[in-house]
Parts: C-alpha cells; sequence; structure tokens
C-alpha cells in the first residue's frame, strides 16, 4: 500500500509541475508582445497620416467642389475667396458655418484659384500634404 500511496503522490506532484507556466516563460511572452507592439506602433503615422491625406483629396474633390458650385447656383458667380462661403452677399444663407471648414486636416486653409490655372475655366481646390505633395481637384493623369 505505501508503494501505491507514493506511486499517486510522484504523478499528482508531476501533474502539478507541468499545469503552469514558469516565471521565464512568461517574461519572454511579455517581451515578445512588448516587440511587437513597439513594431505596431511605429508605424501608426503612417496610417493616421494616410488617413489626413484621404480627408484632404476627398475635401478637394468633393465637399470643396460641392460648396463652390452650390455658390455658383445660388449667387450667379464664382466666389472670389474661400471665404466668401461664409458670407455669401444677396440675404444667400452661408455655406459653411465655421472658417475652420476651410482648413485642411493640418490646420492650413485650403487654396482656391478662380479662375483655374488647372482648371482652365472653373476653379482650383489644393492643399500641401506635410510630405509636399500637392492635392489638387484636377486630374493629375491629364499631366497638368
Amino acid at each position: 500500500m505505501t508503494k501505491k500511496f507514493t506511486l499517486q503522490k510522484e504523478k499528482a506532484q508531476r501533474h502539478r509541475r507541468s499545469g503552469g507556466f514558469t516565471l521565464v516563460e512568461i517574461l519572454i511572452v511579455l517581451a515578445l508582445i512588448g516587440i511587437v507592439a513597439g513594431l505596431a506602433m511605429s508605424n501608426l503615422g503612417e496610417i493616421f497620416g494616410g488617413g489626413k491625406v484621404k480627408a484632404a483629396q476627398t475635401w478637394v474633390n468633393s465637399t470643396g467642389e460641392a460648396y463652390v458650385n452650390s455658390y455658383l447656383a445660388m449667387v450667379g458667380d464664382y466666389p472670389k475667396s474661400l471665404s466668401d462661403l461664409r458670407t455669401p452677399p444677396n440675404g444667400v444663407p452661408p455655406f459653411v458655418k465655421r472658417a475652420s471648414d476651410l482648413k485642411d486636416p493640418w490646420g492650413k486653409d485650403y487654396v482656391y484659384l478662380y479662375p483655374g490655372a488647372r482648371n482652365t475655366g472653373s476653379f482650383d481646390l489644393s492643399t500641401t500634404a506635410p510630405d509636399g505633395t500637392v492635392l489638387g481637384n484636377w486630374d493629375s493623369a491629364s499631366g497638368n
């Protein structure tokens, strides 16, 4: 009976030892998680920076163009500057309520040019990303 009890005790001890993680194993896993998180964090600037570029491109190609074209339809002429969208003449309600709506994601004013240098016969809307890329409402494939 003693031998049987001893075998059961050894089996239980082996089972207990193999059931958990050692401190070294836990530290290795934490170090690996830290390395992966550090690599992911280093790419966050590129990810969010790309979102700002997309937002600015959308504004110059869609939102800003819609404001200017609506101004043309309601006032009968193109605005002289983007600030005219906030204070249109002849009792026309403003197209933009806040000055910040006329700023790009980096806090700079969008550039408006009428008549347009690239869009002759209409207007140019553009801004410049921090990397120097010009984002405009013209077709970049046309070579203009």
